[in-house]
């Protein structure tokens, strides 16, 4: 195809797989002859984006799009009728033909429309809902299914006359929808996520691993109770070492990127868009919290149940003294990322962030003072073994310590190149770090030496948990949660020298990476081969 045209559409007929359609932005149409091999365009009667197509045969055509416009032909794409669907001027999303004569197109703004003498004229269905509607199939000339933005799947045994939702899941959204027959049928999300049915939609099951939430910060109170928090609001427990994790209801569907606890029973979540959540009862139920803000929170920490820290976007910093109930701003004089915060007491803390960023307070907050670094890298994160020894970790390997509360900052040589977005401390001279593509990097002697752990994953690490021995958990992108099997893997190896960090163009935060990502794992179970072919 010669064309740089966006295209949106693909249809070829069940039975005619020489020919071909394809549809995209303001009204292009093409059509093969050959199976695909090479396509030309053809006249199209309209300059609307045209965004789905479906083929009844290699004569009969229908694609639609923008501004409630349907285009059809009945002699393989030689002439073209355009209709104006009465959906006020909402987008048609897609169109499924029951038979020669009856046409059922769907779209935003709870849009379905009926015609059964072949376009010519056309009649809402009602339906008690007001979402987008994303896909529609229909296997025979009664049996079909829609998707709509909700969540849900429609059914109907009756040719649209009668439908029935089946909820299945909001996020990702699924866009497009094949039945094979009125048992068998498949639906395509967002985030590679595919499932599948064969019980004409009672029950899906995915095809693949695609579209599980993100873990973006894990807590253990204790080697067998901990918590997880992710993408669109999840909030998971476990009170088994991780073996298995439930999922907790949540009051937000917002990301969540941190989580504390002070006890086994008293804990806080921060989130995107200024979310701060607690919880009394080890983490079953979460009750809102008044931030005071609308920007995006990246971590926050505890002193005690009574006074907290939290930092997100533009400089945000946040204290309470209410136990996470209420929340006042801090002056940081900043509009970068702040990406952790950790305090040793109630007056002094260290805050990590963008550009080598460290600020450092000794009156609770009151006033900020930067710390030198010499680096222009990110900080994503940073630990503390007592109120003397810590380290921070960030973009392309970037690993600082001090020895004297943060006051003064030396970079170590890590060895790796990814990024790293978490790091635990266990002792003085013993620590884990996590990033990129799974990377895992361990050190015994205080920093001068990081040996590279294996793992079996290679998403992105988000968070480490290390409590010594085989008691290591990581966890990260696509629903991503590890616990180690064997004590850490640690050579006599020494560190390989490095080019010192230097000024890059990197992204302010690891949250806002256009990396697509995920959800409940036990929203959809996995799909088993089937037995035969549908």
């Amino acid at each position: 195809l010669e064309s740089k045209a966006h295209l949106y559409g693909l249809a070829f007929p069940k039975n005619e797989s020489s020919t071909g359609f394809a549809v995209g932005v303001y009204g292009k149409i093409f059509k093969s002859v050959n199976g695909g091999a090479t396509w030309n365009e053809i006249s199209s009667p309209t300059v609307e984006h045209l965004f789905r197509i479906t083929a009844f045969s290699a004569k009969k055509i229908i694609a639609v799009g923008a501004n409630s416009t349907l285009v059809k032909t009945d002699d393989g794409g030689g002439t073209w009728e355009v209709f104006k669907l009465p959906c006020s001027n909402a987008q048609i999303n897609d169109v499924s033909l029951l038979n020669e004569n009856t046409i059922i197109a769907v779209g935003l703004n709870g849009c379905v429309v009926k015609s059964d003498d072949d376009g010519k004229t056309w009649k809402n269905i009602s339906f008690p809902s007001s979402a987008d509607f994303l896909a529609i199939s229909f296997a025979d000339e009664l049996h079909g299914w829609m998707t709509d933005s909700n969540g849900n799947i429609w059914m109907t045994a009756s040719a649209g006359k009668v439908w029935l939702p089946f909820s299945l899941r909001k996020k990702p959204r699924l866009l497009f929808i094949s039945f094979l027959n009125k048992l068998t049928g498949f639906a395509v999300g967002e985030r590679g996520l595919i499932v599948r049915t064969d019980d004409g939609g009672y029950a899906w099951f995915r095809v693949t691993e695609g579209a599980r939430e993100d873990i973006n910060d894990i807590y253990f109170y204790s080697d067998s109770l901990g918590w997880a928090v992710g993408s669109n609001g999840h909030i998971w427990l476990t009170n088994n070492a991780g073996s298995q994790w439930l999922n907790v209801q949540s009051p937000t569907d917002e990301d969540l990127n941190s989580i504390f606890f002070i006890n086994d029973s008293k804990g806080f979540i921060a989130g995107n868009s200024g979310v701060i959540l607690r919880t009394n009862n080890s983490g079953a139920t979460w009750g809102r919290g008044i931030s005071g803000t609308t920007e995006d929170l990246s971590a926050l920490f505890f002193v005690n149940e009574r006074i907290g820290y939290a930092v997100g976007k533009n400089g945000t910093i946040l204290k309470s003294d209410s136990a996470g109930a209420y929340w006042q701003k801090l002056e940081s004089n900043l509009k970068i990322w702040l990406e952790d915060v950790y305090f040793f007491d109630e007056n002094k803390g260290i805050v990590v962030g963008g550009r080598g960023t460290i600020l450092k307070t000794d009156d609770g907050g009151k006033t900020w003072r930067r710390i030198n670094t010499d680096i222009e890298e990110n900080l994503y994160d940073v630990d503390f073994f007592d109120d003397k020894i810590g380290y921070a970790v960030g973009s392309r390997g970037v690993i600082l310590k001090t020895e004297d509360g943060g006051e003064t900052w030396r970079y170590l040589e890590s060895q790796v190149q990814a990024n790293l977005f978490a790091i635990s401390v266990l002792r003085s001279n013993e620590a884990v770090a996590v990033g990129e593509r799974g990377t895992v990097i361990a050190t015994v002697d205080g920093g001068k030496n990081w040996n590279l752990q294996p793992t079996i994953s290679s998403n992105s690490l988000f968070a480490v948990v290390y409590r010594g021995g085989k008691n290591l958990w990581v966890a990260g992108r696509g629903g991503t949660i590890l616990k180690r099997t064997e004590n850490l893997r640690i050579l006599n190896s020494q560190p390989t020298k490095k080019s010192p960090p230097k000024l890059r163009d990197v992204s302010p935060s690891r949250q806002i990476r256009p990396v697509p990502a995920p959800a409940n794992d036990t929203d959809i179970p996995k799909a088993l081969p089937p037995l035969k072919k549908p």
